[in-house]
Order: C-alpha cells, then sequence, then structure tokens
C-alpha cells in the first residue's frame, strides 16, 4: 500500500513538472523567463525573450507575458483634471496615451521600473498639464508672394476673444502634434515603449464661462445666418445682372444684324435707282395707315387723309 502511494506521488509529480515545462504564448503577446527572481539571459547578455508559440523552460522558471499589441490609457483616470491657461482660466479636460512595448527594450520596460504604467502615466501628465498652460497659437501663415500673413477670418476674431480655452480647441490637432512630439523625444530608452501618441480628446470650459460661450456661439450663429443670407442675395442680383446684359448684348446684336441688312437692300434699290420711288411708296403706306397727318411747310397744316 505504501508502496503503491509512493508510485502514485511520483507519477503526480512527474505530470507536474512535464506540465510546468511547457509554456504557451499567445499571438500579440511575448513571454520573459525569470529564473528564482532573475532574467533568464542569452549568451550575449540580452534577454531571453519567448515569441508566439509552445515552448519549452524549466519547472521552476517563471514567466511574465508582455502584450506588445497598442495599448490606450486614460491619462486622467477616475480623477478630475483640471489645468490653469495661460489667462487664468480653469478648464478640464480628457486625455489618452498611446503606445506599445518594444522587443528590444523589454528589460527597461519589466525591470526598469517598478510601476512604468504608473510612472509614464504620471510623466505624460505632468508634460500635457504644461503644454496646455503655456500654449500659444502657432504664427499664421504667411502668403510665399507679398510675405504678408493672411487675414483673420471672423470665427478666429471670435475665438480670440475667449481666451486660451477657445484657443486650445480650434488649435487641438497643433497641440496633440506638439506633445506626441516632445513625448517622442522624452520616452528614449527609460520605458522600453514605442509611444504612439498623446490624444486630448475633450475640453469642458469652467461652468462661469459656459453661459458667455453658449451667447458667443449664438451671435456667431446669427452672424453666419446674414453673412449667408447677403451673400445669397448679393449672387441672385449678380446673376440677374448677367443675364440682363447678355440680353442687352443680344437686343443690340440683332438690331445691328438688322440695320446692316436694310442698309445692304437700300443700297442695292439705290443701285437700281428706284430708292425715291421705295421711299414715296413707303411713305405713302405709312401716311395710308395714319388717322391724322401734320404736315410743316410755311405754316402748319392739318390734313385728314
Amino acid at each position: 500500500m505504501l508502496t503503491t502511494g509512493i508510485i502514485l506521488g511520483m507519477l503526480l509529480l512527474v505530470a507536474l513538472l512535464l506540465a510546468r515545462s511547457y509554456v504557451y504564448v499567445a499571438e500579440g503577446e511575448v513571454a520573459v523567463l525569470t529564473r528564482f527572481g532573475r532574467a533568464v539571459r542569452e549568451s550575449d547578455g540580452t534577454l531571453r525573450v519567448l515569441n508566439a508559440g509552445l515552448h519549452r523552460k524549466l519547472p521552476w522558471d517563471h514567466l511574465l507575458r508582455v502584450s506588445i499589441k497598442e495599448q490606450s490609457i486614460e491619462l486622467a483616470g477616475d480623477e478630475d483634471r483640471t489645468v490653469m491657461t495661460n489667462d487664468g482660466i480653469v478648464i478640464r479636460y480628457q486625455s489618452a496615451l498611446r503606445f506599445a512595448p518594444l522587443n528590444d527594450k523589454l528589460e527597461h520596460y519589466l525591470f526598469g521600473l517598478a510601476r512604468p504604467i504608473e510612472h509614464m502615466v504620471g510623466t505624460f501628465t505632468c508634460l500635457l498639464r504644461n503644454e496646455i498652460a503655456n500654449f500659444q497659437s502657432p504664427p499664421p501663415p504667411t502668403s510665399s508672394a507679398t510675405g504678408l500673413s493672411r487675414l483673420t477670418t471672423a470665427e478666429q476674431l471670435i475665438d480670440d476673444s475667449l481666451g486660451a480655452y477657445a484657443l486650445i480647441r480650434r488649435e487641438r490637432k497643433a497641440l496633440n502634434t506638439r506633445v506626441t512630439d516632445f513625448g517622442k523625444r522624452l520616452v528614449g530608452d527609460q520605458f522600453g515603449v514605442r509611444l504612439e501618441a498623446i490624444d486630448v480628446m475633450n475640453f469642458e470650459p469652467p461652468d462661469e464661462l459656459r453661459e458667455a460661450l453658449n451667447t458667443v456661439v449664438q451671435a456667431k450663429n446669427d452672424v453666419d445666418a446674414g453673412l449667408f443670407r447677403a451673400e445669397g442675395e448679393c449672387q441672385q442680383r449678380l446673376l440677374a445682372a448677367k443675364k440682363g446684359v447678355e440680353i442687352a448684348q443680344d437686343r443690340a446684336r440683332a438690331i445691328e444684324v438688322e440695320m446692316i441688312t436694310l442698309g445692304e437692300k437700300l443700297g442695292e434699290l439705290c443701285r437700281a435707282k428706284v430708292l425715291d420711288d421705295y421711299v414715296s411708296r413707303r411713305r405713302a403706306e405709312v401716311l395710308s395707315e395714319s388717322r391724322q397727318v401734320y404736315v410743316r411747310g410755311s405754316a402748319e397744316q392739318k390734313v385728314n387723309p
């Protein structure tokens, strides 16, 4: 009985050791082995990284799985993230950090910091708050021919009147690009990740500014509606004027053709020496259709046809 128990125990131990000697790594993940708390390395000193698939290991080796897919982390989290702009307005914002761990930098990602995710969130949150607090409008585009700045639109004038909040909303893409570029230079070898982007997704004004923003937006909509109506009326008048000019030109061309044709016919009559007879006949036809005829002579006389 004792022998049977020992054999069963040894079989269970062997089965357990065999089960712990193989490890499966899913697609989109890599794994790093640690042995008694120390990372297992290759002969050249680099970490032994297990790619997707089935691998063998020692039963007492521990596995650290790392997802190499792009990951997104909410920088604000559950806290209410607020920041003061350069004109003293406190605004709330929502932002996200997108990154992916690098295979050749896993040592920094796993062993460089105790909590790399929390450290990255804190670092890039501070970076983003600093950029928002000191954000200024990029220089306006200039014309290559004259070197003069383009005229400021009505929308930019209205936004500029609201201060830094409207400026950041309007130039959100420039803010994201600036923070992302600086973050990529900052990452380097510190975190062992590839920074994809830092996205500012939403800005919310303070409660005191909401009513003013609604008023300004309403005024902007009224101005846009009036501008569209004025443009429509001007376009309609311009189109009517163009059509009137085209009609007048057509009439003038028709009169010109008529006069040229009439002149040619009269020239033919003159060359045939019957022009006087034609004029007399036309005069007689006109007088015959008239009710009254006034003949100017030494004294005006009324003639009843």
